[in-house]
């Protein structure tokens, strides 16, 4: 094993990428908040985002976030401790809740609205949050979160002109856009790297979400790397493609307003075939889940040369087939191409690796393209069913070690002694993320699957044991999940759901899924099976299950 990939990096000049380290300065802010701040006086009038058919300046951006700020340390929530939840689905509202949070020094938790409300509810109540920003248009959706929520919590809705009639009964606190205070960016508190960022609730295999805190310790260094990577600056123009609840939207959001260039969140409505947007808003950047890219392509809107304008183009979240890179390749032909890898207990990606252009090198390349090596200052080391370091082209279990492994479970000591451990070789604590890999000499790590039942759909974590439990209680009999179907680039499409005998028709199971799951862990179908598949073990056969599938499909709902 080469101890330089497993612990240093590869530097950008290593890499063939341009050696930016200069731009790293701007990043040396000790929070998000702090980050922004900088970024937003020193660009005051320059475009910071567009959403939604218009385009924010950093002034504005700023002036929008900071009576956030100021009403939630007014209530005594700037402490770096306290949680702030946001929700809604990526509209402008959004991102100043999430900047109001930061300005703040609260922990910002992002709620989808788009989620069941009871799940919402049970994150509310697992983060006990204190605060909870909802812009006029997901009024509704607070509503049916906050009458779940036991404990008092204060509501802000900075763009609603009143308090809304259901309010008066709650053991909730209102503010709305007139209540909240005015003053200067400059009285708000600085914050400290030991601050909580961000907490984020994941697929859990015991049937509930499972809480993730990152710190600003974990996410600038991070933040530092790729920017020294990647030098981007005030006149790149980045995409905004990820759910706020994915970890990789902090990457979108930070990276960009940290160089002072401008964010586009692209509409949903063109996010599979986005050629004319990019060429309208001249787009420099694109970070997305290999999903959407295999999506264009088999829409064919992902053509030759279709993107000359792209400098950059990231990719994260699922493994990243030959295939598909060569085809965004062709697409993006001026683009350098990375494939990233980390999940959310290592703060967004630990480990990158560079497209080459030369063909006899991409000739030689697996048909699933390798995550490559740690970034600077972070460890990455497949280990042993004994707990060893795997030798060269040994498979272990991949482990990750560093800056951006966060402290473990929100309040789960269990999962979280389970995760995070320390091996007799070295006094760190390593989060064990049950990916199997290898190191190959030839191109550093190379990710050979899971060692459980998670599955990625579209780039989220899915627990498939946390939709088998849902399942099993609305059927009350033998319930399992696949991920099915499954594309050509070998990525999972959605989820197939089984049940044994149950007199509940496939609508209320759905339905029960539905109360409980986000929607890309439904299943698109669910199949009876009366002669339930077991293994030597006792345990069902999943194995053969799959069989059935691939004998005969059956069609989605």
């Amino acid at each position: 094993m080469d101890h330089y990939v497993a612990e240093n990096g590869i530097a950008p000049a290593a890499m063939g990428m341009p050696d930016a380290s200069d731009g790293a300065a701007a990043f040396s802010a000790a929070t998000l908040g702090m980050l922004f701040r900088r970024s937003a006086l020193r660009h005051a009038g320059r475009p910071a985002l567009w959403v939604d058919g218009q385009s924010i300046t950093y002034d504005e951006l700023l002036a929008a976030a900071c009576p956030i700020a100021h009403a939630l340390v007014a209530a005594g929530l700037g402490d770096g401790t306290a949680r702030c939840a946001v929700l809604g689905g990526r509209g402008l509202g959004d991102f100043t809740g999430i900047l109001g949070a930061s300005l703040a020094r609260c922990i910002y938790v992002p709620l989808n609205a788009r989620h069941p409300p009871q799940r919402l509810a049970r994150i509310m109540r697992d983060a006990e949050a204190q605060a909870l920003i909802a812009d006029r248009e997901h009024i509704n959706e607070a509503r049916a979160v906050l009458e779940d929520t036991p404990h008092p919590v204060l509501v802000l809705l900075p763009d609603s002109p009143s308090v809304p009639d259901w309010a008066g009964g709650t053991r909730h606190r209102f503010l709305c856009g007139g209540d909240l205070p005015d003053a200067p960016v400059t009285s708000l508190p600085p914050g400290n790297s030991a601050d909580g960022a961000y907490l984020l609730f994941t697929s859990g295999s015991t049937g509930a979400p499972k809480g993730v805190l990152v710190r600003n310790r974990n996410v600038m260094p991070y933040l530092r790397s790729v920017a020294a990577r990647y030098a981007p600056g005030p006149a790149d123009r980045c995409t905004q493609l990820f759910d706020l609840t994915f970890d990789l939207s902090v990457h979108d959001l930070f990276l960009t307003w940290g160089a002072g260039a401008a964010l586009y969140r692209v509409p949903d409505n063109v996010r599979f075939a986005p050629r004319a947007f990019v060429h309208r808003h001249a787009l420099t950047m694109w970070f997305s889940v290999p999903s959407t890219a295999a999506t264009m392509l088999g829409l064919r809107a992902l053509r030759p040369n279709d993107f000359p304008g792209l400098r950059l183009g990231l990719f994260c979240g699922e493994a990243l087939p030959k295939r598909l890179a060569l085809a965004w390749a062709a697409a993006a032909p001026n683009a350098v191409i990375e494939n990233l890898y980390g999940p959310t207990e290592a703060t967004i990606a630990l480990t990158a690796w560079r497209l080459p252009r030369e063909q006899h090198a991409l000739d030689a390349l697996p048909e699933v393209l390798p995550i490559g090596a740690p970034l600077p200052g972070q460890a990455a080391l497949p280990v042993t069913a004994s707990g060893t370091p795997a030798g060269e082209d040994e498979e272990g279990e991949l482990c990750l070690a560093g800056s951006q492994v966060t402290d473990g479970y929100w309040r789960r000591p269990d999962l979280t002694g389970q995760r995070f451990v320390r091996f007799p070789w070295d006094d760190r604590v390593w989060y064990r993320t049950g990916d199997r890999a290898r190191i190959s000499r030839g191109h550093g790590l190379v990710y050979l699957g899971r060692l459980d039942r998670q599955v990625k759909i579209a780039g989220h974590r899915v627990e498939l044991q946390e939709v088998e439990a849902v399942l099993h209680r609305a059927a009350d009999a033998n319930a399992a999940a696949i991920a099915w179907p499954l594309g050509p680039d070998g990525l999972a499409r959605g989820i197939v759901g089984f049940v044994g005998t149950c007199p509940r028709p496939d609508d209320a199971l759905l339905q029960a899924c539905r109360d409980a799951l986000p929607p890309y862990a439904v299943p698109s179908a669910i199949r009876r099976v009366s002669d339930w598949p077991l293994n030597n073990s006792g345990k069902t056969d999943h194995r053969r299950l799959l069989a059935m599938m691939e004998a005969e499909p059956c069609h989605r709902t």
